[in-house]
Order: C-alpha cells, then structure tokens, then sequence
C-alpha cells in the first residue's frame, strides 16, 4: 500500500458513477461491526440447545443438528442473492428487509413446536443473516479506501471472532435457568434492535444501477469477478485459511472431549482462548494497516505459521503426546495468524470492485463456505483418528493457500489494497 493514489481499475465503474461517499461515522461503523456477527450468534448460541431441541420436539436421534444445517443452507445461498441485488437496487433497500426477516423468523423459531417449522424458520432466519454479512462488506468497500479499507475490515473480523466465542458460553447458561426456545428469542431482539438502528442511522453507499436483473447475467457476472486473478488469489487463500479451521471443529471435540477428557463446558471456554487470539490477529491488523505495504507477504507468513502449527498437531498426535495444552496452544498459533490474514484477504479481494461490491462479497463468502464444508466432510470421513484427520487436512489446505497467496507474473500491476 502507499500513500500515493493509483488508477482504481473496476471491473463494473463506468463514467456516471458518482465521487465515493464520505466514510462513515462512528455509530455507522459500530452497526456495520455488528451487522456481520448475525449469522454466527443465530449458529454458536444454539449449540448448548441442540440436546434439548431434540428431547422436547422428540425427534429422530441426530435430527436437531438439522437446525444448523439449514440455516447454514439459508446463509450461503442468501449471500448470493443478497450481493447482486444490492448492487442492483442499493444496500439499504436490501438490508432493512433482510434485517427485519431475520427478526421475525427468531421470534418464529422460539415460538414453534414442531421440528419442521423450526427448520422452516432457520432456514429463512439464514436468508435475513446473510443480508447483514454481505452489505456491512459491502458498505465498507463503498465508504473505505486503502489502508482505512484494511482497518475497517480488521474491526469487522475482529467482531465476528468475539460472537462465536461468548455465543456458547450465554447460550449454555439460558438454555440452563430459562430453555432453548429463549436463545431463539435472542436472535429476535437482536434482529429487531439492528432494524431500527439502521433504518435510523445507516446511509445509502451503494449506487443503484438501472441493469435488469436476470439468472444468466447473475452468473456471468460471478465468472466475470472470479476471472479477475487479484481477487482469485486473496479470495481463494481466504476460504483455504478459514476452511482449515472447519477443520479443526470437526475434528477438535471429539479429540479433546472425548479421546482426552475435557469436560463440554470446559471446552467452550477453550473455544474462548481460541477466539482471543484470532482477535488479537485481527486487532493487530487494524491498528498496523497504514503500515503494511505488502499485504501478500504478511498474508504468506501468516499461512505457513498455520501450517506449522498443522505439523506440530500431526506430530504430537502421531507420537502419542497429544494433550488438551498442546493442541491449545497450538491452536491458539493458528488462531492469531488466522486473524491476520482474514481483514487483508477480504480488502485484497474487494479493491478491484466498487460498483459491484456486493456480489464480490457474495461470491467471496460462498467460497468460504464451501471451503469449510469440503475440510470438515474430509474429517468427519475419519472419526476414529480426529487428531490426525483434522492436522493433516489443516496442513494441505493452508499450504495451498500460502502457495496461492503469491502474486502471479500475469496478474495487472496495482496496488494490492487500492487507494481509490
């Protein structure tokens, strides 16, 4: 990054787009840090309920997890709708909407009882929590340049590592003193709140376009973002990166809770120490961003600190001195450095689009996903030896990514995080 501006090459600007909008203000920016932590508090508070949903709904054994995979269904798909349509008829016509269907079905899942229209509900709940993730991307894209582009990401995933990590802890406790139908209740209060403070206080950024939305134009515009080999090559190291942490939560409770010992309480506080420091990696981000001038080079390091810390989880397993402190601390290495790369990847992989920031952010976050899906299937296909399945997978994945990561010869000369 310099301080020097460079030509913006936008894959989607044309001439009658209007000057960047000022950058947002503080209550603006705490909204955005909040809006992206909506799907991650509707999936992590429910998890100490599963046992129970199951029990009071008498359902088949195993047929409660099917209340986070469908709103995992919800969450990927609504990011590519949500994109486009943002960058069609502008973000808040999106995200207020979205925010208010979110809401509602909290309140309809707490209210349910019968399994299906409980998944009915999440699986909607999901469509309304992508709007959130996608358009405070995509808001920050619009308002944000260079390195305050990289700060503003780095608040935003320092937000999204703090919810997963208190997410079980409350959740235990009201499932505990109140039930699960209360955690439900929770994602509807904090829809409803998020609603009315953005319809009060968050700015239309985007510019509406007069395009016609149609399925083909949709998908040849994913192909047309995907081709462009900058945002490849930081999109495609993201969703290596944190896929190989999917890895590690297929694999990590049934090591540590099951072959070691560690009580489930116990381990949710773990979880925590994992979570502090992938904040503590995005915090560092935010605070040194007008300092780092070449972004793929902190991201490199950072993926092959997480590699190794994959080798040392091998090993110690392969040699039977695998332990709830080895692999803690171990993950805490990876979680630092996981924090690192993810603020730099999204402001790599956004910077060459403006106009079209939404559907950037949908394809980004669909690549995540899937990625997480493939590392935890990979793991998941080897119950009985999770301490070697998950490591190994952590390895390949974050190997590639430190691989991807390098800038190509054939990639157009620009600044790696744009200065508009």
């Amino acid at each position: 990054m310099s301080d020097t501006p460079a030509p913006l090459r936008d894959a989607t600007a044309h001439p009658g787009n209007p000057p960047a909008p000022r950058p947002l203000n503080r209550l603006a920016v705490g909204l955005l840090m909040a809006l992206g932590t909506l799907g991650q508090l509707a999936l992590n508070i429910v998890l100490p309920s599963l046992p129970a949903i199951g029990e009071e709904l008498d359902v088949a054994a195993g047929s409660e997890r099917l209340v986070l995979s469908v709103f995992l269904i919800g969450f990927a798909s609504g990011q590519l709708l949500v994109g486009p349509l943002s960058d069609r008829y502008g973000r808040r016509r999106i995200l207020i909407p979205g925010l208010l269907l979110y809401a509602v079905l909290g309140g309809g899942a707490a209210l349910t009882a019968s399994i299906d229209w409980l998944l009915a509900a999440r699986l909607l709940q999901g469509l309304g929590a992508a709007a959130g993730f996608v358009i405070a991307r995509a808001i920050a894209r619009d308002a944000f340049q260079g390195a305050a582009l990289v700060r503003i990401f780095g608040l935003l995933t320092l937000t999204m590592g703090i919810v997963p990590g208190i997410a079980p802890i409350i959740g235990g406790f009201v499932q505990d003193y109140v039930g699960w139908q209360a955690n439900m209740a929770i994602t509807m209060v904090m829809g409803g709140v998020m609603f009315v403070l953005c319809l009060v206080a968050m700015p239309e950024t985007g510019t509406p376009s007069d395009t016609t939305i149609a399925p083909g134009a949709v998908a040849m515009n994913y192909v047309s973002i995907f081709r462009d080999r900058t945002f490849r090559r930081f999109a495609l190291t993201n969703a290596l990166t944190l896929g190989s942490l999917y890895a590690f939560h297929a694999g990590g409770p049934e090591l540590m809770i099951r072959q070691l010992g560690l009580s489930p309480s116990s381990f949710g506080f773990l979880a925590f120490l994992h979570s502090s420091a992938y904040m503590a990696g995005a915090a560092s981000v935010s605070a040194l961003s007008a300092r780092i001038q070449k972004p793929s080079t902190v991201i490199v390091t950072s993926a092959l600190t997480m590699c190794a810390s994959g080798f040392a989880m091998l090993t110690v397993s392969l040699t039977g001195h695998a332990s709830v402190a080895t692999i803690m601390v171990f993950m805490v290495i990876f979680g630092f450095a996981l924090g690192v790369i993810l603020p730099l990847g999204v402001a790599g992989s956004l910077s060459p689009f403006k106009s079209s920031a939404g559907t950037a952010t949908a394809l980004l976050g669909a690549l995540q996903m899937s990625a997480g899906a493939a590392a935890s299937a990979v793991v998941a296909a080897f119950p009985d030896i999770p301490g070697i399945a998950f490591p190994i997978v952590i390895i390949v994945m974050t190997a590639a990514a430190a691989i991807n990561a390098r800038p190509s010869k054939l990639e157009p000369i620009r600044q790696e995080i744009q200065d508009d």
